[in-house]
């Protein structure tokens, strides 16, 4: 019971900094809905039908690797950092509690993604496969971002570093777009990016070809035990 009682006490510490920056949370559903009148807008329904659940996943990325970096950043640049830590806080509860009380600036892209998926008729599998991926995704994105982030000397460089990183691994890489506009051997080495491994398990669940993409599955998991070590060495836990 103790430890729901933390995890809330944090998830409303950092809920209350999501109320009072509100639009942010407007922003993330005004840029998804962008995203989406732009597949309507370039491919109809079938780009559409790809596009929608592959950002789904790619928004849970960007949550990780963008907002709650952002915010442990914030925590250490505030020193509030050296308050968390010297609580009866773990670092397990810390960060769920982080999750949930930000989690209403996600959702803002998430439940209008599930809306617009369910009301335009896509197959119950498109919707709930990618929702299934997204605590993967989020993770991973914010495991990536922290491994770089906390190596930082000047922590007041951190929006300037996780803001580039979202447009390197989102919007550059095969993600919203076909791997197969490259050639090989780039098509192949692309993989090894994680929003690319994330786009490519969810196409072939849209494909319903149902076989295992090797490749991507090797990436996520490599990049998933890479970063989660990294971090953890950067992340120390603890007065000292």
């Amino acid at each position: 019971m103790k430890i729901t009682w933390r995890i809330l006490g944090v998830a409303g510490f950092n809920f209350a900094w999501v109320k009072r920056q509100w639009m942010w949370t407007i922003q993330s559903l005004m840029f998804t809905l962008s995203i989406v009148l732009i597949a309507y807008g370039w491919g109809g329904y079938t780009i559409a039908k790809t596009v929608i659940p592959i950002f789904m996943v790619v928004s849970a990325w960007e949550f990780g690797l963008n907002i709650i970096t952002q915010e442990v950043g914030w925590h250490r640049v505030s020193r509030e950092w050296e308050r968390i830590i010297a609580s009866p806080l773990t670092l397990l509860e810390y960060f769920t509690g982080l999750v949930i009380g930000m989690l209403p600036m996600e959702l803002a892209s998430l439940i209008p993604l599930s809306i617009i998926a369910v009301t335009s008729g896509f197959e119950i599998h498109v919707v709930l496969f990618p929702l299934i991926l997204t605590p993967l995704a989020m993770a991973l994105g914010a495991f990536f971002s922290l491994s770089i982030v906390l190596r930082v000397k000047n922590p007041m460089n951190i929006s300037a570093i996780t803001n580039p990183l979202t447009t390197a691994t989102v919007f550059l890489p095969p993600v919203l777009y076909s791997t197969t506009i490259l050639p090989e051997p780039l098509r192949t080495i692309s993989m090894g990016i994680p929003t690319v491994a994330l786009a490519e398990i969810v196409r072939a669940i849209i494909a319903k070809t149902w076989i295992t993409p090797v490749y991507p599955i090797i990436s996520i998991t490599a990049w998933l035990a890479i970063t989660t070590i990294t971090t953890a060495k950067a992340l120390k836990w603890g007065l000292e």
